[in-house]
């Protein structure tokens, strides 16, 4: 049994995935492990792509989505602890076995987490820092306050997913901010390792890049797990600091689309189905926009 599972879903980025299968099995000098891909129905050559790695197991279904093809390796997978790392993403060398460490200097531990150098679509310069938050007082409160990092920056016991369950295949993204959340209400134990470094590469077209997507998934996130503790004062605090935030972090990608070819009416259409996304920022682009000129 591989100590580590590594699980890579691909829609699309068959031309990315070498990048992501190569900097997990260089981890291989250093910790056992099993690589998975699957392949969520790509019409490119992602499986193809896949199996010329020997050793690589290739999974091919019809597309149903990243929460589906996560889920599906995860059934396939034997390590005792699982990785999800998207295609568009790579490891930096000696992150599992930094992973091993904290898991072994503390037994016990639901989750490690680490940090992430986000890359510029070029892959060419770190442009920012992603993760770095310590969960190890109130891990609940805290992610439910913001997803701290992405999941490539997460590596988590897998006897833990037999109690919370797998990924929620209702949510289109923000669906390892769930995950997290379910397991830290549980009692789940965080640890942070600063020696676990990932890469989250900045893709034109990324999920996170669909403003309606992520709000909706976010707020269905927020509402559902701030449930989780009826009667709570400061989850009911939490909530509503959580969503303002997140609007806010939504609010420069809106003004990107009001830039954008149909930017302004598609901007506004966005708002009226969701209006907490409104802010004065947002207001004062529209209205630079929209102003006759002279």
């Amino acid at each position: 049994m591989p100590q580590f599972s590594v699980i890579v879903p691909c829609y699309k980025q068959a031309h990315l995935l070498p990048k992501a299968i190569e900097s997990v099995l260089a981890q291989a000098q250093d910790v056992e492990l099993e690589l998975i891909v699957v392949d969520d129905g790509s019409p490119d050559n992602a499986a193809e792509v896949a199996a010329g790695y020997p050793g690589v197991i290739v999974i091919r279904q019809d597309n149903a989505g990243l929460c589906a093809a996560r889920n599906r390796g995860i059934l396939r997978s034997t390590g005792r602890y699982l990785l999800f790392l998207d295609s568009d993403d790579y490891l930096r060398p000696g992150m599992l076995a930094a992973a091993a460490r904290a898991f072994a200097s503390e037994p016990g531990l639901a989750v490690v987490h680490g940090l992430a150098d986000v890359i510029d679509e070029n892959d060419q310069q770190v442009v920012a820092e992603f993760g770095g938050s310590d969960l190890s007082g109130d891990a609940f409160h805290t992610l439910l306050r913001n997803n701290i990092g992405p999941p490539n920056t997460f590596v988590v016991r897998r006897d833990v997913l037999a109690e919370v369950g797998l990924f929620d295949v209702s949510l289109r993204s923000c669906e390892d901010w769930d995950l997290w959340l379910r397991i830290a209400a549980t009692g789940g134990r965080f640890r942070l390792a600063r020696d676990m470094r990932s890469v989250y590469r900045v893709v034109p077209g990324s999920m996170s890049k669909n403003v309606e997507t992520m709000w909706r998934s976010a707020s269905a996130v927020v509402a559902k797990n701030s449930e989780l503790h009826p009667g709570c004062s400061t989850c009911r605090a939490t909530r509503r600091l959580s969503l303002g935030g997140f609007a806010q972090g939504m609010r420069p990608l809106l003004r990107e689309v009001v830039r954008g070819p149909g930017g302004p009416s598609r901007a506004a259409g966005i708002l009226l189905r969701n209006p907490r996304l409104i802010g004065w920022q947002v207001l004062w682009q529209l209205r630079r926009t929209f102003r006759p000129k002279a």
